[in-house]
């Protein structure tokens, strides 16, 4: 083989392995996508190690908010050194009125927005070394809607989702218009307030959106899986919160619901202007990360 053929082969070699790391930090990173500009915040973790495989987290803030208010909000920056993976928080559209079209709710957001998460993953593959077994999302209100959405069109490349106050679906024309049926299986998390009164808990009890309840959204799973539907809700933290487990499917997904009994629709654990949420007895985060480390793809 000639000098020019070996120094091309190197080259290409090259081109197909991961870039030299960026230092650990925040990044305001810019995309294109359906010809529209998008962007989110991207923190890399203290310690990063470029020749170990390292978990990301995709984070969708609710309707109106944006990403620096959920980074704030849940300190994802500091979760993310803690934890140790790589955690990439989006901006929805559009921005006077910042969300997600999750199928079934359209009140914003675009139509790429699935295309924008899955540039937004295959852009930090090719950066990063990423693990591809463990690969998540999970979002508040509207972003747990678009969570629940994408676990079900992304079950394939996922390993697990989850949601805050946040619904599969709302009722239609005497029947229900729901997300998609999945495509393949992901384990899912569930929280809910039962005091939330703008996605409600459970249809008929008050609440601005009268949703397909966190119930009905667990069972829905359930469903799709093959899960046993009729599991009781058991205590789970004393006097705060309770826990319906429905097993594992044949293809190892998940599905848990967390209701907080005294929980709003704050996010729980959250830090707002007055200081940390507590009425729900629960932090949202914690629960999320431990579900996230406890279900990689299988």
């Amino acid at each position: 083989m000639n000098r020019s053929l070996i120094v091309l082969a190197a080259l290409m070699m090259a081109a197909c392995s991961h870039s030299e790391p960026r230092t650990p930090g925040r990044y305001i990173e810019k995309l294109t996508v359906a010809e529209k500009s998008r962007d989110f915040i991207l923190h890399v973790p203290k310690g990063y190690d470029h020749t170990k495989p390292t978990p990301v987290v995709v984070a969708l803030h609710g309707l109106t908010s944006n990403a620096a208010q959920f980074e704030a909000v849940l300190k994802l920056g500091e979760e993310s050194d803690k934890g140790g993976f790589i955690v990439a928080i989006p901006n929805g559209l559009p921005e006077s009125f910042r969300g997600w079209n999750a199928g079934f709710f359209k009140m914003a957001g675009d139509k790429a927005d699935v295309d924008f998460m899955k540039t937004i993953l295959d852009r930090l593959e090719g950066e990063f070394n990423i693990d591809k077994k463990r690969e998540y999302v999970f979002g508040h209100s509207n972003g747990a809607m678009m969570s629940y959405y994408l676990g079900s069109v992304m079950g394939d490349r996922l390993a697990a989702v989850a949601g805050i106050s946040g619904s599969v679906g709302l009722p239609a024309n005497g029947g229900l218009d729901t997300i998609p049926v999945p495509k393949s299986q992901v384990s899912v998390l569930l929280l809910h307030g039962k005091q939330d009164n703008v996605v409600v808990y459970k249809r008929g009890m008050k609440a601005m959106l009268q949703s397909m309840g966190a119930d009905e959204s667990a069972e829905w799973w359930a469903n799709h899986f093959g899960l046993p539907v009729k599991v009781e809700a058991i205590e789970y933290k004393k006097d705060a919160a309770a826990i319906r487990q429905f097993g594992k499917s044949d293809k190892g997904a998940e599905v848990t619901l967390i209701a907080s009994f005294n929980g709003t629709h704050e996010i729980f654990g959250g830090w707002y202007g007055a200081g940390r949420e507590s009425k729900s007895g629960i932090l949202a985060w914690d629960e999320i990360w431990k579900f996230f480390q406890d279900h990689p793809k299988p």
